[in-house]
Order: C-alpha cells, then sequence, then structure tokens
C-alpha cells in the first residue's frame, strides 16, 4: 500500500466535499472514483480511508498521529482492507466472499471498516454479483471505495449502487506550476498532453528523464515510422518496440497519426502543445505522402488494435502490430495525395 508525500491539490476539492459528507452525516458507504492512470485515485482513496478510521479526526482531514493513524501509516491497521487483482488477473468470487465475511465483524479498533478495491472492473461476474447486496446494505459502519478508469465496464446493477465521483486532470498552468514545486520544469507542451495531463505519471516520466533512466518514446515512434516506411526489414524492430509496452506504445502512435490528421487538415501547421510538435518537419513532409481518407481509416485500424490487445492480453500481439504496421505502410506507399 503505497504512500507517498507528494501533494496532491487538484484533488482537495474532492476531498474536501467527502469530508463535509462525512462531518454532515451524508458519507455515502459505496464510493467509486474514476480517472485516468495518473489522476490519484488511489492516492485519494488512501486519504479517504485514513480519515474514516482516524480516532482524532481535524478540520482539514485525520490528525494522522493518533494509534490508528500511525498503525494506517504503517499498513497494519486491522479494519482497512485493499482488495486488488494479481498480474491484471479477474478478481474472484471467494476473494469477495472472504471479504463480506470481514465486514459482517465488529470493528477491531475504532467505529469504521474500510475496504478499497483497486481496478474494480476486473471482478468476475460472480465476484461483481456477490458484492452487490453488500454494496447496497452494508454492514455497520463499513465503508467500500471502488477504484476504475472508467464506470462503463462495470455491471450496471453495481454502478447504480455507488456514489461515483470522476477525477479530472488539472490545466496546463496549475499543473506545470506544481511539476514546478516538484522540481521539473517544463518546456515541452507536448508532453502534457502525451500523458494527457496526468500529474503522476507525468512526474514520474520527467524525473526518469532527468535521471537518465528513461528516453522520450515520442521519438522512438517518429524513428520507428522513418524506418517502416524507408526500410522493409525494420517491421519487426518497431513491432517489438510497440509490443513491450503495447497499451501506452500505440496509444502515442495514434498520436502521432492525429497530429498528422490535423495538419493535413488544417495545413496551418500545429499548436505548440501538439503531441509531436517537436517533430514537425518530418510531419509537414508525411503529410503529404498520405490522404485524409487513409489516415481517418489507419486510426481506426490502430485503436481496434489496441482495444483488442489491452482488453484480450491472451491474443498474439505481436502477430495483431505487425499486421498493423503492413497497413500503415501500405497507405503512405499506395495512396495518392489528395
Amino acid at each position: 500500500m503505497p504512500q507517498s508525500n507528494v501533494p496532491t491539490p487538484w484533488l482537495d476539492p474532492i476531498f474536501e466535499t467527502l469530508k463535509q459528507n462525512y462531518q454532515n452525516s451524508r458519507f455515502a458507504h459505496a464510493l467509486l472514483f474514476t480517472g485516468s492512470t495518473g489522476l490519484g485515485k488511489f492516492k485519494l482513496a488512501l486519504r479517504s480511508a485514513k480519515y474514516l478510521l482516524c480516532d482524532n479526526k481535524q478540520s482539514n482531514g485525520s490528525c494522522g498521529n493518533c494509534h490508528a493513524c500511525n498503525l494506517f501509516d504503517a499498513q497494519n491497521h486491522l479494519d482497512f482492507h485493499l482488495l486488488q487483482s494479481e498480474n491484471n488477473k479477474a478478481i474472484g468470487i471467494e476473494q469477495v466472499r472472504s471479504l463480506i465475511n470481514t465486514l459482517n465483524e465488529r470493528p477491531h479498533l475504532g467505529d469504521n471498516k474500510v475496504v478499497v478495491i483497486k481496478d474494480v472492473q476486473l471482478l468476475s461476474t460472480a465476484a461483481a454479483n456477490a458484492l452487490l447486496k453488500t454494496l447496497e446494505e452494508p454492514q455497520g459502519n463499513s465503508y467500500l471505495i471502488l477504484l476504475s478508469r472508467t464506470h462503463h465496464q462495470l455491471m450496471p446493477t453495481l454502478y447504480s449502487r455507488v456514489q461515483h465521483t470522476h477525477l479530472h486532470s488539472p490545466n496546463d498552468k496549475q499543473l506545470t506550476s506544481w511539476l514546478e514545486q516538484q522540481g521539473v520544469a517544463v518546456t515541452d507542451k507536448g508532453v502534457l498532453r502525451q500523458f494527457q495531463n496526468c500529474p503522476l505519471i507525468l512526474l514520474n516520466h520527467l524525473k526518469a528523464l532527468q535521471k537518465g533512466e528513461a528516453t522520450d518514446e515520442r521519438r522512438n515512434c517518429v524513428e520507428g515510422l522513418f524506418t517502416l516506411l524507408n526500410q522493409a526489414e525494420s517491421l519487426f524492430d518497431f513491432s517489438q518496440f510497440l509490443g513491450k509496452e503495447v497499451e501506452s506504445r500505440l496509444q502515442l502512435l495514434f498520436f502521432m497519426l492525429h497530429d498528422l490528421h490535423k495538419l493535413k487538415l488544417t495545413g496551418q501547421g500545429l499548436n505548440d502543445d501538439a503531441v509531436y510538435f517537436f517533430a514537425l518537419p518530418q510531419l509537414q513532409i508525411w503529410s503529404e505522402q498520405i490522404t485524409l481518407k487513409s489516415l481517418r481509416y489507419l486510426n481506426s485500424e490502430l485503436l481496434k488494435t489496441r482495444a483488442l490487445l489491452v482488453e484480450h492480453s491472451g491474443l498474439k500481439k505481436e502477430l495483431l502490430i505487425s499486421a498493423l504496421l503492413i497497413k500503415i505502410k501500405k497507405e503512405f506507399k499506395e495512396q495518392a495525395v489528395c
């Protein structure tokens, strides 16, 4: 249960609302936090759980000093429970049944019991059904906090039993100011779009770049597409690169095709916050080698491939990615300029 001292000011208004709801006896027993990776859903859940379990609640949150807070910080609080998937596998019914049995017991220390369920969309159908009654009629002072990127993958019957809060990313000004406070200056606005203004994942990436522990994968994508279009034997290498982090790297390739589409559609260049603004000269060359129709087709095919690989981990990703790259190479080579 990792905790970090990195502040998350964009979450403060949400926590303030939750705190006021608790103080006014309006705190929902089943909450759902959704939002992109890197916004801090888990951090908000832990902050809320610690407040609910605190013995000496303060106006600004948990006291941080009582026995309950000390146990929570040491990851030893007997009334806090974390349910999560192992290796991205389904969360099974036995895990949920065990959790329900625990919730049916009296609290060990204080008045409340708190459960956080990460990646709730990974609940098996049987597990989700088993959880429904607990969500609708929680035992005593039990609170369940569910986390997911989106609510669309949840069973409607489960979703109808929770109070949903969607987390939004901070704007550019808030984000760059926060990053500067963490010791990271941003001169390339495209990197904000690359990570969709999600602060925590962006901070990790920029710090890794500072330390030389990571590379700018956007540049790898530009080089990969360039060699794909000019060297037939490079298809395997580019496919291997995309396959290692298939969700994020196919997203980067989508951003490139999307920026190409915008460039070709407007003919007026790109805004300086475009993901691939740094590669504008190369994109201008490519924009003359492909039609708008082909770009729309390739964007559609890329999103289909990405969705298949993300939702079905057992598929042969090398074959699907190679098939996509062959389509890209063909559209650039064979379509006439419009």
